[in-house]
């Protein structure tokens, strides 16, 4: 679909989204994806000549390490293709397009897959999605090229309770120390803070504390097609607590403590986020050392590892809900949930492959809707109790009908079934 407007100042040629960070909800598994939506426009300050105008996504996985010394290092790379799609928003023809002095816009949308995996961005590997638009014009004149990046992110289900479940690490440590460590949950935000709580319970007379060290490690696996592999761990935050107080317990003196560990935001080049692909592997584990001290004055170490999950939460969850999506937070009024409903046809791809540049665009106007409410009349179905349930409509069928609609519940009498008698 070409839409000419009023001639903007200045030459444009760019890439317009709805949004830039794609936001995937739940696992792998368990997501349903999201729609890619956007325009390509294109303002002319001039008469011009044009043979196409595409529109590329492209998403890639990349590594590249190497190993060894500088006189026998080897290089280890690989690259692969997450997703490929292309737009022939005017397709290419061996007579050149007339375009005349005025603005284009191309609408174009895309259902992404919901396995996508998270956009990262590190020396030795990254994930990346990336928007470019081409104007191919005659010899001897310069293409027109826009780019645009995109950022996915991924959201944790709230009903994954394995990531909301507290981890205890309990146990007995040389019969000299019981000790319980424990965290209140695996999953944690960039830019929050993960509370750690000591209890030490000395069983050997003269055994102290001397300091608790709370390390947040992140683990980065490389890995090829052809069998290659490579782990590079870096530490991400660091605390260490030298002051550790006995407290009065009934069985004797005992250390109860909570330590806060703050764990970087977005804005921070040491942290990414959980994730694992096909060639990148994103894991983080927070590692503890108590320093001991024995009777006799030698010092021991006990030592932990917990693993947690990093996430991320965009500006968009956080953010107050726009005018258009606000009743999906109000209380359910089938009239309200009716009149929300949009009610007309989305154009086809044809519609935006081959523009019709000789007519101006115009909106849908009334004749479109009512007979898109034609249609959709024909679908309905009279239903009544004690009808097949096969036969009931979809719940968006039922919704655009204009039956009446209560907000009380039927009675039993009602909806029962009718008694057979053979």
């Amino acid at each position: 679909m070409v839409r000419p407007m009023k001639l903007a100042q200045g030459t444009q040629f760019k890439i317009n989204l709805e949004t830039d960070h794609i936001i995937l909800h739940g696992s792998v598994e368990e997501s349903g994806g999201v729609m890619l939506r956007g325009s390509v426009v294109l303002n002319c300050q001039e008469d011009i000549k044009v043979r196409s105008v595409t529109l590329k996504l492209e998403g890639k996985i990349k590594v590249n390490w190497s190993e060894g010394h500088t006189s026998r290092q080897r290089q280890y790379k690989d690259e692969r293709t997450i997703i490929e799609h292309e737009w022939p928003l005017m397709s290419h023809t061996r007579r050149a397009y007339h375009l005349d002095e005025r603005h284009y816009q191309w609408d174009f949308e895309l259902p992404l897959p919901g396995d996508l995996p998270e956009t990262m961005h590190h020396d030795l590997g990254q994930v990346y999605y990336r928007l470019k638009a081409v104007v191919e014009r005659p010899t001897f004149s310069m293409n027109y090229t826009a780019r645009r990046s995109l950022k996915v992110s991924r959201l944790a289900s709230p009903s994954c309770l394995e990531l909301l479940q507290s981890t205890l690490v309990s146990s007995m440590w040389a019969g000299k120390l019981s000790y319980d460590i424990s965290i209140p949950g695996r999953s944690y935000t960039m830019g929050s803070t993960l509370p750690v709580t000591f209890d030490f319970l000395p069983i050997h007379c003269g055994l102290k504390v001397r300091s608790v060290v709370c390390a947040l490690k992140e683990y980065l696996t490389l890995s090829t097609t052809q069998g290659y592999s490579k782990t590079v761990a870096r530490m991400v935050k660091l605390h260490r607590d030298t002051k550790f107080q006995e407290t009065a317990d009934r069985s004797g003196p005992a250390y109860h403590k909570t330590e806060e560990l703050m764990i970087p935001d977005e804005t921070s080049p040491w942290i990414m986020v959980d994730t694992t692909n096909a060639l990148i592997s994103v894991k983080h584990k927070l590692k503890i050392t108590v320093s001991l001290t024995n009777a006799d004055g030698h010092i021991s170490e006990l030592r932990a590892a917990i693993p947690i999950v990093i996430v991320t939460i965009p500006e968009e969850e956080d953010a107050l809900p726009t005018y258009e999506n606000a009743w999906r937070s109000a209380p359910y009024h089938p009239p309200l949930v009716i009149s929300s409903l949009p009610i007309g046809a989305t154009p086809s791809l044809p519609d935006l492959v081959q523009p019709d540049f000789g007519k101006p665009w115009l909106s849908s106007g009334p004749s479109s809707a009512s007979s898109s409410t034609s249609s959709l009349a024909t679908e309905i179905m009279d239903y009544h109790p004690g009808v097949d349930l096969s036969r009931v409509p979809s719940y968006g069928t039922a919704l655009r009908s204009r039956r009446p609609c209560s907000d009380s519940l039927p009675t039993y009498e009602s909806v029962s079934l009718p008694q057979i008698y053979e």
